[in-house]
């Protein structure tokens, strides 16, 4: 984040009305596409096709700090993403969800104060949670993990008689991952979902506010190869 939003007055929003905005996000990329959208859900193509973004790998300027993992550029429509998220889908996707959070949520607000400074960049850093950013956390859970599938995940598999461990808690989360088809978020992420729907009561936030604070987990093939051909995608536009 620069230090200039600092001075914006960004509303308080409820968790309530987070979660409505994640949710006509979808309907409308859901028309827009012409198809419903399910799990897992394409924050790639919700940020470049239908909201008109350019994303960019970047590791110049406040990215070759590895502690700012993405940031948004609203007068020129780009969101940068730090490389050393790139490899690990979960992070990557997050990353990306959270920055469509801050255009959904803040964009109006943002421009309107800082219409002569436009061009600065909103960024995300892993030491920094102030209002925003902890908004937008919560708008990329709820793009990324809806509730509705959460809860139709949660309903279809048996649920474990003791949840007290962390190895348990993690088990659990992958278990409703793989039974929502939500295999781009990370398991961190997925737990505190959990957490916030109210299915894992007796489990503590990972990593303290931030949804996606996980230790780097190393690249899977499947990540790897959806990675690559992003890649190519882009270099063939």
């Amino acid at each position: 984040m620069t230090s200039d939003s600092f001075f914006i007055q960004f509303p308080e929003l409820s968790d309530e009305h987070i979660e409505a905005s994640a949710t006509q996000l979808l309907s409308d990329y859901s028309e827009f596409s012409g198809s419903s959208v399910s799990t897992p859900i394409p924050v790639e193509s919700i940020a470049e096709h239908f909201l008109g973004y350019e994303i960019e790998i970047s590791d110049e300027g406040l990215f070759a700090d590895p502690d700012y993992l993405g940031g948004i550029v609203f007068a020129n429509n780009v969101i940068q993403v730090n490389p050393s998220v790139e490899s690990n889908e979960g992070r990557y996707n997050f990353t990306i969800a959270h920055e469509i959070g801050h255009h959904v949520l803040h964009r109006e607000a943002y421009l309107e104060a800082s219409a002569e400074n436009a061009s600065n960049i909103l960024c995300r850093d892993t030491n920094d949670k102030p209002l925003i950013e902890q908004q937008a956390d919560r708008f990329a859970a709820a793009l990324l993990m809806p509730q509705q599938a959460v809860s139709d995940a949660v309903s279809a598999i048996p649920r474990p008689s003791k949840l007290k461990t962390p190895r348990a808690v993690r088990g659990y989360a992958a278990t409703v991952a793989r039974a929502g088809s939500m295999g781009n978020v990370s398991n961190t992420a997925m737990v505190n979902r959990l957490i916030d729907l109210g299915y894992l009561s007796e489990a503590s936030y990972q990593r303290g506010s931030s949804y996606d604070f996980s230790r780097r987990a190393r690249p899977t093939f499947r990540g790897i190869l959806w990675r690559l051909l992003t890649r190519y995608r882009r270099r063939m536009k």
